[in-house]
């Protein structure tokens, strides 16, 4: 079978396995080829080689046909006349172009870009509008099928894709105005006025910008409407959690408000909060640039290193308000000079602001200086009302929030405040929120971080289309968390191909500022707390720091939260800290010391390794390989490479992995190829090599021991499954003999248990017996009570290998007994159970008593469903195995192709040999001869590998099956019998020679049948 994507990069997978084609006029030949079904010989060489005289070009289009079939395992070009090539209908070709027309509304999913994305071929303008006809062709559809799609689920309700499909149209086609009007609409459903404003805003611009056209006036009625709702559904806080990057809405609102107060409504003053870098000041300036000639506008920044100074912000507010009342000839107010500006100026010179009359003067009356200021509002109120602005109120000093308080509950209608704060807890600030909410005298707006979602957009519209792909826009995230400002920055960095740089100069000055007003115990934490690979756990941090106060850790640490450096969350009952941006962390490991950095790093690893469960995960092992590699401890680091790349073929390579469901809820589920485990094998074994030469004492060899015996295991097991036998016997026999040595009695076990596997691999019972044996001995003397369990299932093989079927069920039964002990809960052992079920389901097989045969095998399935593990692939070839004796071949087939999907997921040899095989018998009874030989041959292939009897036994058997059909038939089989050319009784005898007497009877039976 053959699976062809053309819309979007095109890609084509063969039975599973992708077909990596050459760019050029091969790959073009075959597209056009799966396209068009049939072509001439003229027109393929007049296409891709009209530059060419006629004997030329026959050469070059014989060459790209060779080429192109050499790709394949099937023959899947004809040429049924020296005229014509056509595509072989027997390779069951399924292309995305074919289904998307079929059924455009329900495959929309299938067009992930244009026709052939990407794809060019030099000097064949036939080619090329091949090309541009196809997009044209398959973007209308697109186009089209999305906006019908999207009006039915506009119409019954279904709302939960329509932005997502929207979003998908507007890639496709971004001036759609339907696709704006209809998500406009959408949002109107759901009362969100705000992205309807947002969406406005963005269309309009891109329109003016790009097109030099104007919005229509359905979207502009649209605006309109969502202008008023918002105006009349304002809250006191407003919460944002979907922000697009132009903040079109909080422009809307904050004009809206300003709109109002300049026409005598009666309003509220604004207060705009989020984090530093959000962009509060940006919108400030911006809603200050659009208003500056309607409104005296007075503007003062708060700073920390002010806060201390008692009225320092309203300095520069008093000099302003002198300034304009004497530039403008008005009256000045009573008190005035006499009361107000004594209190803010020097006498020696009335323009310069004074600290020093202002700190010896500790009694004054706020009322009073408040209504005076009212007054010279009022007088400026004549001509302008007044806006006052103040940036980061958070760092005011207590009298300067008091004057704002004041001044808010009781101005005069010629004036608002416009205030701006971090997100740090002040108690001053959070009464001042609480206070003027309460008196409705204040509009609190909340400015987010971008969501991934937006800072996809922007980052695309400032980097363009080709310049960053989905994986470099996931990592400016990660690292900007959605700051505006961390996010223009890392944009910038990317702009100037500095991408792997973490902080720009201004990000670091920027950062330099932030913390240095931190104190002597929060500078040493954020150290302490930069170090941690990823999040910190509360419990980790307080034995780092045992030494320490725990009260004064714990007020430190609630110091940062306050001014938002650190957060805290709960998570398992366990509360974790983290840095409110990665950048922070980034910034302060920056400024450590080498040796900071290693001492630190190898305590927090000490920590977490006294810590560690006997059963940990991959995440652990991580952790601890970072800080290790960070101390440069080259035996603990590579002590953990080793126990990862165990994890890892603990879940890969075991057939059935010993591991109860505690450990797989907990497992990653990472899978690991061949390639990359042979590479990573190899750079283990030079490690441990130049590591062992530079032990100086005891200590550390016998560490080394331990972790060289681990290493041996991985390899061992890793050699055998892939059917090295020679060399992967000889390292487990290593193995057992070093553990002995070690007296290391997990790894005899383990080493016991892959030579028992390499037994059942070569179908040798004997063998078997051999290593269980005394396995289960060490197990009992062990109390390795799992590992007792899995070692009775393995008996339970052998007797069912011997034919002992009574002893088997035994067995298996006690093994399933053992993992499902309701007085040991803990070791509930889904796989090992579900395994045992498997053997049971196989001797119900045996048996002819198939249905209860096939309740076993569900019951398998069900057991390790949702785990995903590699043993499913047993189970489905073995439901599979039993369907086909019941001759229900169509659902036999079903758990075959089941059984491919999760071989080729593990990139695993093992079972591939019977799965090709009856994958192989399916294909030859559809009447597909052709892609039954390639299935049959890559079988045949594979179970040279192996080299597993009961293996062969299968391939023979549905040879025998095949040639026997044949011989019955004078039907024409093509290439197919050929192949098979031996008489089907030689297959039979052949198959009996390896399959297995005792587990295989049903098998054999069939044949019987079929050969007498």
């Amino acid at each position: 079978m053959i699976n062809c994507c053309l819309l979007g990069s095109p890609t084509i997978v063969e039975d599973g396995k992708t077909i990596f084609v050459p760019n050029g006029k091969i790959s073009a030949f075959l597209y056009y080829l799966f396209v068009k079904k049939f072509v001439s010989r003229d027109e393929v060489a007049g296409i891709f080689w009209g530059d060419s005289d006629d004997e030329r070009a026959r050469i070059s289009l014989r060459n790209a046909l060779h080429k192109a079939k050499k790709l394949f395992s099937s023959d899947i070009i004809l040429a049924p006349n020296k005229t014509t090539l056509i595509l072989n209908p027997d390779v069951g070709l399924i292309l995305d172009i074919e289904e998307f027309e079929k059924n455009p509304i329900d495959n929309l999913y299938l067009y992930k870009g244009d026709f052939l994305k990407g794809f060019y071929v030099k000097d064949s303008v036939e080619f090329d509008y091949f090309i541009t006809k196809n997009r044209s062709h398959y973007e209308d559809i697109f186009i089209q099928s999305s906006i019908d799609s999207i009006k039915q689920d506009l119409i019954s309700n279904k709302t939960d894709d329509i932005e997502l499909k929207i979003s998908n149209l507007l890639a496709v086609d971004s001036y759609n105005e339907t696709a704006h009007i209809l998500i406009m609409q959408y949002y109107k459903e759901k009362g969100r006025y705000d992205k309807i404003i947002n969406e406005y805003h963005n269309f309009k611009k891109m329109l003016e910008d790009d097109l030099g056209s104007q919005i229509s006036y359905e979207v502009t009625k649209l605006y309109k409407e969502a202008l008023k709702k918002a105006g009349e559904n304002q809250k006191e806080k407003f919460e944002i959690s979907d922000i697009f990057y132009n903040r079109d809405y909080e422009l809307s609102t904050m004009q809206q408000v300003l709109d109002d107060f300049e026409s005598g409504k009666k309003v509220k003053s604004i207060l705009l909060r989020g984090e530093n870098g959000i962009g509060k000041s940006t919108l400030k300036k911006r809603i200050i640039q659009n208003n500056k000639n309607k409104f005296y506008i007075f503007e003062t920044n708060c700073y920390q290193i002010e806060r201390d100074f008692t009225l320092s912000p309203w300095m520069k507010i008093i000099s302003a308000i002198d300034h304009e009342l004497k530039k403008d000839k008005s009256k000045i107010p009573v008190f005035w000079e006499d009361v107000t500006l004594k209190l803010f100026q020097s006498s020696e010179n009335k323009n310069l602001p004074s600290s020093n009359i202002l700190e010896n003067r500790e009694n004054f009356n706020v009322e009073f200086i408040n209504n005076v200021l009212v007054n010279a509002i009022n007088e400026l109120g004549k001509y302008k009302k007044t806006i006052i602005v103040m940036e980061d109120i958070c760092y005011a000093d207590e009298q300067s929030l008091n004057f704002i308080i004041n001044l808010i509950l009781h101005f005069s209608e010629n004036v608002i405040f416009l205030l701006t704060t971090s997100k740090e807890k002040r108690e001053k600030i959070e009464n001042l929120i609480i206070s003027l909410k309460a008196a409705e005298k204040m509009l609190l707006l909340d400015i987010e971080r971008f969501s991934k979602q937006d800072v996809f957009i922007i980052v695309k519209k400032a980097l363009g289309e080709d310049f960053v792909n989905a994986k470099e826009i996931a990592d400016i995230y990660e690292k900007s968390g959605g700051n505006a400002l961390f996010l223009n920055e890392y944009i910038n960095l990317y702009k100037n191909n500095n991408k792997e740089q973490l902080l720009t100069r201004k990000l670091s000055d920027l950062l330099a500022e932030k913390f240095s007003f931190l104190n002597a115990e929060e500078w040493q934490l954020v150290k302490i707390l930069s170090i941690f690979y990823k999040d910190i756990s509360l419990d980790i941090l307080l034995k780092l720091l045992e030494d320490n106060n725990a009260f004064t850790i714990l007020k430190t640490l609630n110091s940062l939260q306050n001014i938002n450096i650190i957060e805290e969350y709960k998570s398992k009952n366990q509360t974790y800290l983290r840095f409110v941006h990665n950048v922070y962390k980034d910034y302060i490991y920056k400024t450590l010391s080498m040796s900071e950095k290693q001492i630190l790093n190898a305590k927090i690893a000490n920590i977490f390794e006294q810590e560690m469960l006997p059963k940990s995960d991959l995440t652990e092992f991580i952790k601890l390989k970072y800080h290790y590699e960070q101390a440069g401890n080259e035996m603990k680091t590579l002590k953990y490479d080793v126990s990862i790349l165990n994890y890892h073929l603990n879940y890969n390579h075991e057939i059935f992995p010993n591991l109860d469901d505690d450990d797989l809820n907990r497992q990653v589920k990472t899978y690991i190829k061949n390639d990359k485990a042979m590479r990573l094998l190899s750079e283990l074994e030079n490690n441990i090599i130049k590591v062992k030469n530079q032990i100086k004492n005891n200590y550390d060899r016998a560490e080394m021991d331990d972790i060289e015996l681990m290493f041996l295991y991985c390899k061992g097991r890793y050699l055998i499954r892939g059917g090295v036998y020679t060399d992967g016997i000889m390292t487990m026999e290593r193995v057992i003999s070093l553990a002995k040595a070690l007296n290391k009695q997990n790894m005899i076990i383990a080493g016991y248990k892959q030579m028992v596997i390499y037994g059942i691999q070569i179908n040798d019972a004997a063998l078997m017996v051999k290593y269980i044996v005394p396995a289960m001995k060490v197990c009992k003397s062990a109390n390795a009570h799992a590992d007792l369990g899995v070692f009775n299932r393995l008996y339970g093989l052998y007797h069912l290998m011997k034919g002992n079927i009574k002893q088997a069920e035994e067995l298996f039964l006690r093994a399933i007994d053992i993992f499902s002990d309701s007085y040991n809960i803990t070791n509930f052992n889904s796989i090992s159970i579900a395994a045992s079920y498997n053997y049971l389901g196989e001797i119900r097989k045996t048996q002819r008593m198939y249905k209860e045969a096939m309740e076993y095998f569900e019951k398998s399935i069900d057991l390790c469903k949702k785990n995903g593990v590699m043993c499913l692939a047993i189970f489905y070839i073995n439901a599979g195995k039993t369907l086909f004796l019941k001759k229900d071949m169509e659902n036999s087939k079903k758990y075959f192709l089941m059984a491919k999907e999760i071989a080729t997921e593990f990139d695993s040899y093992w079972k591939n040999v019977v799965i090709d095989a009856f994958l192989s018998l399916f294909s030859f009874l559809e009447n597909r001869y052709d892609t039954a030989m390639n299935m049959l041959n890559k079988s045949l292939n594979s179970v040279k590998t192996i080299n597993n009897p009961r293996d062969i036994g299968v391939v023979y058997f549905i040879q025998t099956i095949m040639a026997s059909y044949m011989e019955k038939s004078k039907e024409n089989f093509g290439d197919i019998k050929l192949f098979l050319n031996e008489p089907p009784e030689l297959y039979f005898y052949k198959s009996l020679k390896y399959l297995d007497s005792y587990r295989d009877t049903m098998e054999i039976e069939y044949l019987k049948s079929i050969i007498n």
